[in-house]
């Protein structure tokens, strides 16, 4: 299908000299202008949004208001046709300023990914310097916006309205297509302080770039809707509790400590990722910003270790490098955007630099954790719906391996089963099957429900326990990171029964009973997953109606 772009520019008078420099920006789009019909009057952008929607051209299939504060990136005409090649019936939003609270999360969640688009919140208002919609829904637009008086001025939160009533998805293209002008507000904006870009990069890219995946669900986890800012120097976390009708702009807020748990991530979990901070930034401001970086990282939907991200090694080279520069200047532009003036001031530009890659080292570090959460609570469902499988009459005879540690080398993981039931079938000399467990574990009958069904299927092999392959993994030389991903495989074999060496999904135990999820012994790094695994385990075994 064709797709013919009318394109409109819709000014105040004491802005005309900035209009025909966008307008030269459209080329070859030819823009009409559209005049504030009263420019005297209150400042009110919706009184012109409302012509300027109705400004629909004759045989167009969609139409763009652009704002006349704004810069165009170049190529903007064929880039603005590649995006409705794509998105026809949505609603893009050519820009996103950082004042958005939740659309700029939205926009550097999409940006540390690589997603070319993010899926707009419907709760906020709409980006609106630069906007694209189908024509015969800019049609109903204006009409919609005309039965408000100009006195409510903003024509975004009206335009987010209509888009959420009638299920309009807002898309915005990562990087945008434009920036914002410094210039004073003839609309009464300046309260805002400077308003530019998330992540505007005006280099040259082609059309393909945006033909990426799409960042379609951010800002939630667990079903809470959130985003996390940077604003004075400080992290906090913005909750949407629309049950009870908080403005999406509110500046109520919660502080990252403690409430970072509602996300997923403990304070432990993030000033434990965090190297020795520059000096150039003192403690206060690097916490606070390795926070902020920390959660982005570790909130945004994301990949688990050794999977490529959208803007990963996949790609043409030309997008992995616009990928990488979209990623800075939205990092960028939340420094610019969260740091106090005074702080500013004080690192200047090389000491705000700094600070960015702080944040970007921290984005990296949030991420790592993301992975390995991802991991450990796959493992946890895994182990929960196995230890839900109906009992069998009894357990089939299995090979029993003991495998030494160099702390445990002459213990019994078997002798503390219930020898009548279990212990009998358990043994070195029968089956053909064959168990392998750490000397020093201790093995649990329910445990072995999952054994039971697979050998009794048939299948034929080595099994060893969760510990018995994390501890052969880490004699190895594997970084814990490593072992989650190998053991999650292992068991993964475990689930399939197609290869001969596979793993069970069972939590172990030292012999005195503690539980150690995967390993009977102190190990740091994995140790401290150990809570959060029993927690999420407990939560799918009660969730699952016993």
């Amino acid at each position: 299908m064709t797709y013919e772009l009318s394109t409109v520019i819709m000014y105040h008078p004491s802005r005309r000299a900035g209009v025909d420099r966008i307008a030269q920006e459209c080329l070859p789009l030819r823009a009409r202008l559209v005049e504030d019909p009263e420019p005297d009057g209150i400042p009110s952008p919706l009184r012109t949004a409302k012509v300027a929607w109705g400004a629909v051209a004759e045989g167009a299939t969609h139409h763009v208001v652009l704002q006349d504060d704004v810069h165009l990136h170049d190529g903007f005409a064929d880039h603005v046709h590649a995006l409705i090649e794509r998105y026809p019936g949505s609603a893009i939003a050519l820009g996103v300023l950082w004042v958005s609270p939740y659309n700029s999360y939205r926009v550097r969640q999409a940006a540390v990914q690589g997603h070319p688009v993010v899926r707009l919140a419907p709760w906020e208002w709409v980006p609106s310097l630069g906007l694209v919609l189908p024509a015969d829904t800019a049609r109903e637009l204006a009409a919609f916006l005309r039965t408000f008086p100009d006195v409510t001025r903003d024509d975004d939160e009206h335009i987010a309205v209509f888009c959420a009533q009638r299920n309009i998805p807002v898309v915005a293209p990562v990087p945008h297509l434009l920036d914002h002008s410094t210039r004073p507000s003839v609309a009464g904006n300046d309260h805002h302080g400077i308003r530019l870009a998330v992540s505007y990069v005006n280099r040259p890219m082609d059309t393909g770039y945006w033909s990426g995946p799409e960042l379609e669900d951010p800002g939630v986890y667990d079903g809470l809707g959130y985003a996390v800012e940077l604003v004075e120097s400080r992290c906090n976390i913005r909750m949407r509790r629309s049950e009870v009708r908080e403005a999406a702009e509110q500046p109520f807020t919660w502080p990252w400590r403690p409430w970072s748990r509602l996300l997923g991530v403990t304070e432990e979990s993030i000033a434990e990722a965090a190297p020795p901070a520059p000096e150039v930034l003192d403690a206060p401001l690097a916490g606070e910003v390795w926070a902020a970086g920390f959660l982005l990282g570790a909130c945004s939907p994301g990949f688990l270790p050794g999977t490529c991200s959208p803007g990963g090694a996949d790609q043409p080279p030309a997008h992995r490098d616009l990928s990488a520069a979209t990623r800075t200047e939205a990092l960028r532009s939340w420094i610019t955007a969260g740091l106090r003036r005074e702080d500013q001031a004080r690192l200047g530009p090389d000491g705000c630099g700094t600070a960015v890659s702080w944040c970007g080292h921290a984005v990296e570090a949030g991420r790592r954790f993301a992975g390995a959460r991802a991991l450990v609570e796959r493992m946890a469902r895994r182990e929960a719906a196995r230890l839900l499988r109906p009992a069998p009459e009894e357990l089939p005879d299995i090979r029993l391996e003991t495998r030494g540690c160099a702390r445990h080398a002459d213990a019994d993981p078997a002798r503390r089963l219930p020898y009548r039931w279990l212990g009998e079938h358990l043994s070195e000399t029968s089956g053909n099957t064959t168990l392998v467990a750490l000397a020093c574990e201790r093995l649990e009958p329910r445990a072995l429900v999952a054994l039971a069904e697979l050998v009794t299927g048939g299948w034929k092999g080595t099994v060893e326990t969760r510990a018995a392959t994390a501890a052969r993994l880490r004699e190895e030389g594997l970084p814990w990171e490593s072992v989650l991903k190998e053991v999650d495989a292992a068991e993964q074999r475990f689930e399939t029964g197609d290869q001969e060496v596979v793993t069970l999904p069972a939590s172990c135990r030292s012999d005195g009973g503690v539980s150690g999820w995967l390993s009977p012994h102190a190990d740091r790094e994995l140790s401290a997953w150990g809570r959060h695994y029993q927690d999420t385990l407990t939560r799918h075994v009660r969730d699952a109606g016993l």
